[in-house]
């Protein structure tokens, strides 16, 4: 369920993470699809980066706009950080730019996270006075956002920020 909506202007940001090229398979819920199984990885590596600011994780994602919805993208499961450090093997750095964006915060159990990403791309987006301006072709990150509002995937009362990089029409 989406409990909140709102559109800000974010600064540029640094991450460390695990990219992979997601081939999304929508038979399996979000709690068992490889995204899941990128984020178990990750999860057992995360103490290995130097700088980490807090525990805010983000799951980015990069793909062509122009491509159907299944398409592959990359996905890269990351956590922010506050400084520079040798970046641990099988890791990269992203730089994440500044840019505007509608921020849906959805709470409930993870396997109902996609009713965020239809809320955005079904409701919100065509009915609102702005377009996507993320992908490939701007080179900004489409992203979940996961803090300590976050607990559990079977907690219906954790809280995800799903952020959506748009521009004005």
């Amino acid at each position: 369920m989406i409990i909140e909506t709102k559109i800000i202007e974010k600064p540029a940001f640094s991450v460390v993470g695990i990219t992979e090229t997601i081939h999304f398979d929508p038979s399996l819920p979000p709690s068992q699809n490889a995204i899941a199984k990128l984020w178990s990885r990750f999860g057992k590596r995360i103490e290995e980066i130097p700088g980490l600011l807090g525990s805010r994780s983000f799951g980015l994602m990069m793909q062509n706009p122009d491509n159907s919805s299944d398409k592959p993208f990359d996905y890269t499961a990351a956590a922010q950080i506050f400084q520079d450090g040798d970046i641990p093997e099988g890791m990269s750095r992203i730089e994440v730019p500044d840019a505007r964006y509608i921020v849906l915060t959805h709470r409930g159990p993870l396997d109902d996270i996609g009713s965020g990403f239809h809320h955005f791309w079904g409701h919100w987006l065509p009915k609102s006075p702005y377009v996507y301006d993320g992908g490939t072709n701007t080179g900004k990150y489409e992203f979940e956002f996961y803090d300590q509002r976050y607990t559990h995937p079977d907690d219906p009362h954790s809280e995800i920020d799903l952020y959506f990089p748009i521009r004005a029409k």
